[in-house]
């Protein structure tokens, strides 16, 4: 390991609550990647749908385009699935390093209930409010004018 990648005991959890919440993101991974397989067999019906669609030309438009729609949409939650199984595996990281459950911004423990609801949450909720803050203020400034 290098020393970045050396435990620091951060963690507010003990043992046991961390083996718990290794159980709920190997949880969460599991549920993302049956939900990729279920998205990628409605993506593979609609293309073959597709397929059949353009190539007959007595098939409305709107119907080809309605598919394309719910393709991209497939496409999408497929994205964000993949996203999540990051996220996931982040968090293990964390727990092996000893950084879990420690905000990224503050460095704060982020509150238990939280990492039930979200175990791979990398934020602590008052971090996620304040830069919600931040952004809404920026947008006001940028668009007063001048």
């Amino acid at each position: 390991m290098t020393q970045q990648e050396a435990p620091v005991n951060n963690t507010p959890f003990s043992s046991e609550e961390l083996e718990h919440f290794e159980e709920r993101l190997n949880e969460e991974l599991e549920d993302a990647e049956e939900k990729i397989n279920s998205f990628e067999d409605r993506l593979s019906e609609i293309e073959s749908k597709l397929d059949d669609t353009t190539s007959s030309s007595a098939h409305h438009q709107g119907n080809i385009a309605s598919s394309e729609e719910e393709r991209e949409k497939y496409y999408s939650m497929i994205e964000k699935q993949k996203e999540k199984i990051e996220e996931i595996k982040m968090a293990k990281d964390r727990i092996e390093t000893g950084n879990y459950g420690v905000c990224d911004v503050t460095g704060d423990p982020i509150k238990k209930e939280r990492l039930e609801i979200k175990p791979h949450a990398r934020y602590s909720v008052e971090a996620v409010k304040s830069a919600n803050n931040v952004e809404a203020n920026t947008e006001i400034n940028v668009n007063e004018p001048v």
